[in-house]
């Protein structure tokens, strides 16, 4: 929502206070009575019992109350807070939760008793409820049909939550119970190896030291009977502990050590990717399933070759063996632990899913009154300027129409199905957003149409001689020429349409989004193979002549300001005002450091929010 909008809210709910008055403060915390508490009487005994038969089935599983209070404010009071009070003197005060519902202005709360409350996992499911339940409320003040479907949607809604958690959790135990039994059998095999293995190592330095012991005695014999020896002071003593053994001794220690952490880490991910294929569907987590079968099959592997280690006295062999182990898990254990960050992303993302969707849902709104304004610029701006200079924007409204249109089908696509089946609904919202996004910019086009208009001979020609230098550049380049043959043809091509726009007026705005286009594709082509000066130079020329066109914006609207003294809003000028501060902040930006990306992004973004928003009209 724009700043305006969320100005002219505010002043609507200030005014209708003033006029109606503040609203009437009437019920304080209170006792629940049961599953259904309603002092008022506003529900049925039939309503009551619709609420109470979900509540009475979640006890008899889970032996924790749900009560529902409905009644007709917070009197004043935060809803958690009143919920909170409330909860304190009923008998869900320790193990229980409460549902309030407010009918009077369609709000809803809830809270966990003492106990509960201590598991982390308790609000987030209550929060999640909530949101589900508020869906089933249309009208304000709401209805009682509106308050029962609420109420009953959060108890159904929490048992969903209860259900899946308890079936995790035997899961979970069973597959730790099986995992002991397979870590003590593993335990047992390899205290086995241990023995033999220290048996091998206790003989090798058994016969290292009786070796070491016979050379000793043998060469204190010689000396007893020989002359003194000729002693070089340069040589230095041969150790007695062979470095290669001891090299290989460690090696192997290390690969065991790792493969005992990646053991670990294995498990922990076999319970991540159950909980995936529970959450996502097995087609989800196909990928992470081959992921964790190679991870554990380079861990069978890794045993095998400890084996050969212990089996083998060549020391060489041995490091070589134990440096594989290491090269093996360092391969297949990487792609494993990527495959559960991507989930963790992934649940990150459906958790948000209820937020993203009423924020599109608003953005949708906001684009649907662009196009109706854009109709209304198309049309202004057609008696200033000739049919075929505006040739390129002629169907822009009709383009954006359609995908708001198709925006609008994919947001309902998406709510239908966000509890039911949360992928579905947020592929749908990828394409709903995606939709709205090209919309904007079929829009944004005919609103900064009159300000390229306006210097469109300077724009071109900027425009012609920027992509000129870049084709011009290609040749000092070791770049692959039959891989930039055809984007240097799109190149040429853009310029001879620029050219011909330039010359006879046909259609400039097209050509001058040709070359922009063009010019872009052919700089990501070329920015890795420029060095780092002409880089900086490249991307300062760049982004001077964007701020030369906000430049240009900010100028037009200033003059709008001055000849229409006193009928602008008073956001608009404090838009002005971050406007040209950000100015000054890309400015210095740019001189410290050419190749920041903040002065590039200002200037898109201060194309769009001052040239776009301000030059349509849409604050006057």
């Amino acid at each position: 929502m724009s700043r305006i909008r969320r100005l002219g809210f505010a002043a609507i709910m200030i005014v209708a206070m003033l006029v109606g008055g503040a609203p009437a403060f009437a019920t304080e915390p209170l006792t629940t009575s049961g599953d259904v508490t309603d002092p008022d009487g506003f529900l049925s005994d039939e309503q009551r019992e619709t609420i109470e038969t979900p509540a009475k089935s979640f006890y008899s599983t889970y032996t924790t109350y749900i009560d529902v209070a409905v009644i007709p404010n917070f009197s004043g009071q935060e809803p958690l807070a009143w919920c909170e009070a409330t909860l304190e003197q009923s008998r869900s005060a320790q193990q229980g939760i409460l549902y309030v519902v407010a009918y009077e202005d369609g709000t809803n709360a809830s809270c966990a008793g003492v106990e509960l409350a201590k598991d982390s996992s308790t609000r987030p499911m209550l929060d999640g409820a909530l949101r589900i339940a508020h869906k089933d409320h249309k009208t304000t003040p709401l209805t009682p049909e509106e308050a029962v479907a609420g109420s009953r949607t959060f108890i159904i809604s929490l048992r969903s939550d209860y259900d899946f958690r308890a079936r995790n959790a035997a899961e979970n135990s069973k597959r730790r119970q099986e995992e002991e039994k397979r870590r003590e059998e593993h335990k047992k095999e390899e205290a086995k190896r241990n023995r033999g293995a220290n048996i091998i190592i206790s003989s090798v330095i058994v016969i290292a030291i009786v070796s070491n012991l016979w050379v000793w005695i043998r060469k204190q014999r010689e000396y007893d009977y020989a002359e003194p020896p000729t002693v070089d002071e340069d040589t230095e003593p041969t150790p007695i502990v062979d470095t290669v053994r001891r090299d290989a001794l460690r090696a192997a220690a290390e690969a065991r050590r790792r493969l005992s952490e990646a053991e670990e880490q294995v498990r922990a991910a076999e319970e991540d990717w159950n909980f995936a294929r529970a959450q996502f569907g097995s087609a989800a987590a196909e990928e992470y399933g081959r992921r964790l079968e190679a991870a554990k099959e380079a861990i069978a592997r890794g045993f095998d070759t400890l084996k050969q280690i212990e089996q083998t006295p060549d020391s060489h062999a041995k490091r070589r063996l134990a440096t594989s182990i290491t090269e093996d898990l360092d391969k297949n254990l990487p792609p494993l632990q990527d495959a559960r960050k991507e989930f963790a992303a992934q649940r990150e993302k459906r958790s948000s899913l209820p937020t993203q969707l009423a924020d599109a849902r608003e953005r949708l709104v906001e684009e649907l009154a662009d196009l109706e304004r854009s109709k209304e610029e198309l049309s202004s701006i057609a008696g200033l300027y000739s049919e075929s200079m505006l040739a390129s924007l002629q169907d822009n409204p009709q383009r954006a129409a359609a995908l708001l249109e198709s925006a609008r089908s994919a947001l309902d696509t998406a709510s239908a199905h966000i509890e039911a089946d949360p992928t579905r609904a947020a592929s749908a919202l990828d394409t709903a957003q995606r939709a709205l996004t090209m919309a904007n910019a079929q829009t944004d086009a005919i609103f900064s149409a009159k300000t390229d208009l306006d210097a469109i001979r300077d724009r071109l020609g900027a425009a012609i001689g920027a992509l000129s230098g870049d084709i011009v550049e290609v040749d000092g380049l070791e770049a692959d020429t039959a891989l930039l043959a055809p984007l240097l043809a799109d190149a040429r091509a853009a310029i001879a349409l620029g050219q011909r726009a330039l010359v006879n007026d046909e259609d400039p705005l097209g050509a001058l989004e040709n070359l922009r286009d063009v010019e872009l594709r052919l700089e990501a082509v070329l920015a890795p193979l420029r060095t780092q000066e002409a880089a900086a130079l490249k991307a300062r020329e760049s982004a001077q002549r964007h701020i030369r066109d906000a430049d240009a914006a900010l100028a037009w609207a200033r003059k709008y300001l001055k000849d229409h003294e006193g009928s602008a809003l008073f956001d608009v000028n404090k838009l002005m005002s971050e406007a040209n501060q950000a100015m000054t902040e890309a400015r210095a930006t740019l001189d410290e450091d050419p190749l920041d990306e903040f002065a590039r992004t200002f200037s898109i973004e201060n194309k769009q929010n001052v040239e776009i928003q301000l030059i349509s009209g849409n604050y006057f």
